[in-house]
């Protein structure tokens, strides 16, 4: 296979020897014979000054004129008297030949007029890839004059390419191929985002837009932005990690010292360790935030449950409740028998007996057990809590006691604070990552249209169909008409016209890189590829355009092979009208044009 350096070299032997840009198979031709050893750059070199295409511009001439007709075609300028006389000694004693004057010319060059065969190398090689086998010999050498060493030159005949100025070159489909890829990057993000961030799909709106979110496996940037509300309202403060970092390291170096303070005595030390003590537990009893907000949750369900389980009629009701306690507690529903089994009035054995009797009512009664049960737990952690605290005052000072149960409270507000935003910047940051690069691709989207838009030639138009679509019929114009699909969708329609609005020699249809030619019968298609098929109707060539990758059974086909339109199949027919199959070419991206 041809090495980079190879293919320049070729493309570099067409630009000087023959004047104009290489045709792709020519040059891979010659680059893979140098590749694997069949030429070299000087036996190529030799081939091409014996074809007539060579001859026809140095053939016949005197040394003087052969000299500078090299210049002026290769170099695109007379050559200075200096130069011109050596090359023509050099001719005349036979140090050079006239078959390789061009070759030592080029190979000995100054920076400037290096720089010209550069851009001229370059400008070609754009040319023979863009062309591929759409190219034209004429378009060929024609972008090629003009071109100097400035960048100025390569930029008009870059655009130039662009826009319609040279055969063989669709205007405006790098444009248009820019769209594609935009577009494609867009929705491939947002369907990567969905399965990475599933919280993100279908999320509430939190950011007062007002937008309404769908659950559909892709993320949009109105989704994206509510997630990054919700993660930054989560992080509880918009102080920075430093901030509450020092906060921390301040309330730590407080409580120290009110710690120190309070264990000067050995009895100090005691009460502390006993208040430590309690107020862990009365901490683990409450729980987590989500602890506590599950603890609501079963009790809210567990009392309703209980209200609709316990009627007259059923094994357990308010009666037998009631008549497991010694003394009147009105049970008479699910709130006050949960106010009986966190309260103080039963007895042990009186507790669990009702507590049995509950249970029978099913999990809706061990639910509402157990929301009792952990709130009777808190009460207690808190209730010796308490104690410990009323020992530590006297053990220390009420003062003293309390300046360390504050910068104990103080500690775990800032303690608290750094790990709720450590957790909540984990979320910011993916959701910022998410929002930061759909804005980016969608900028990106942005400047493609504006690009399309913003196209203009006195050669070329550029139609976007889809905006179009509804009318059925699309006229061509006078210009070269290049119409293309931002999506294909699969409505049918025609491109028609008359005389010089018919679709016509420099007119093309653009699908996308993203479809490949089938040039079989619509029964050959390929399930896993996106395709297009070609299909002579009755009232001109077809361009059946699936609109998912199928195999060959989404499109309705008449006896004659004419596909019949339709609104629900997934293909678009587009129907060139009054063009014959052997006036239609198919180049790379899914072009269709009219040869």
């Amino acid at each position: 296979m041809a090495t980079q350096a190879q293919i320049a070299a070729v493309q570099q032997l067409y630009v000087g020897y023959l004047g104009r840009a290489a045709d792709s198979a020519g040059q891979q031709f010659w680059a893979n014979a140098i590749a694997n050893g069949t030429a070299t750059i000087a036996s190529v070199a030799t081939g091409f000054t014996l074809s007539n295409e060579y001859k026809a511009t140095y053939g016949g001439l005197s040394t003087s004129d052969l000299v500078e007709q090299v210049y002026n075609n290769v170099l695109g300028r007379a050559p200075d008297a200096d130069g011109k006389a050596f090359w023509v000694a050099a001719l005349a004693n036979g140090t050079v030949t006239a078959d390789t004057l061009v070759a030592t010319i080029v190979t000995n060059l100054g920076a400037l007029d290096q720089q010209t065969i550069n851009n001229k190398v370059f400008v070609a090689q754009t040319y023979t890839d863009t062309a591929g086998t759409a190219y034209n010999p004429a378009a060929a050498a024609a972008i090629l004059t003009g071109i100097d060493s400035t960048a100025t030159s390569v930029n008009t005949a870059l655009t130039g390419l662009g826009n319609g100025t040279y055969a063989g070159v669709v205007p405006g489909v790098a444009l248009i191929n820019a769209k594609v890829s935009a577009d494609a990057a867009v929705a491939a993000y947002a369907k990567a985002a969905a399965t990475a961030n599933p919280s993100f799909d279908g999320i509430t709106d939190a950011d007062a837009s007002g937008t309404t979110n769908d659950k559909d496996g892709k993320i949009s940037l109105a989704e994206a932005k509510d997630a990054l509300a919700v993660a930054n309202t989560a992080r509880g403060t918009t102080d920075t990690k430093v901030t509450l970092d020092a906060n921390l390291s301040n309330a730590n170096g407080e409580l120290a010292a009110a710690k120190t303070a309070a264990t000067t005595t050995a009895a100090g030390s005691v009460a502390v360790s006993a208040y430590d003590a309690a107020n862990a537990k009365a901490i683990a009893a409450v729980g987590t935030p989500a602890d506590v907000q599950a603890q609501v949750v079963l009790k809210a369900t567990a009392t309703s449950g209980v209200n609709a389980s316990v009627t007259a009629d059923s094994a357990v009701t308010w009666a037998t409740l009631e008549s497991k306690t010694l003394a009147a507690t009105g049970i008479e529903s699910a709130e006050t028998l949960y106010s009986v089994l966190i309260g103080s009035t039963l007895s042990s054995a009186e507790r669990n007996a009702l507590v049995a009797e509950v249970n029978k009512i099913g999990s809706l009664g061990t639910q509402l057990v157990a929301a009792a049960d952990k709130e009777v737990a808190i009460s207690k952690a808190n209730s010796d809590l308490g104690l410990a605290k009323t020992a530590l005052d006297t053990a220390v000072t009420a003062t003293v006691a309390n300046k360390y149960v504050t910068e104990i409270g103080e500690q775990k507000v800032a303690a608290d604070a750094v790990t709720k935003a450590a957790a909540a910047d984990v979320k910011v940051a993916a959701a910022k990552t998410v929002v930061d690069q759909i804005t980016k691709l969608e900028s990106n989207v942005t400047a493609a249209n504006k690009a399309l838009t913003d196209f203009a030639s006195d050669k070329a138009v550029l139609v976007d169909v889809t905006s179009t679509v509804a009318a059925a019929t699309v006229p061509a114009s006078a210009k070269n008409d290049v119409f293309y699909f931002t999506k294909v969708g699969s409505a049918d329609f025609n491109i028609a016209g008359t005389g010089a609005t018919a679709f016509t020699t420099g007119d093309s249809v653009v699908l996308g890189a993203g479809y490949t030619f089938n040039a079989g019968a619509l029964s050959t298609g390929n399930a896993s590829t996106l395709e297009f098929f070609l299909v002579q109707g009755a009232k001109g060539v077809q361009i059946v355009a699936e609109t998912a990758s199928y195999g060959s059974a989404s499109a309705t086909t008449g006896a004659d092979g004419v596909v019949a339109a339709s609104a629900t199949d997934a293909v678009s027919v587009i129907t060139l009208t009054g063009v014959t199959i052997d006036h239609v070419a198919v180049g790379a991206n899914g072009v269709v044009s009219y040869v």
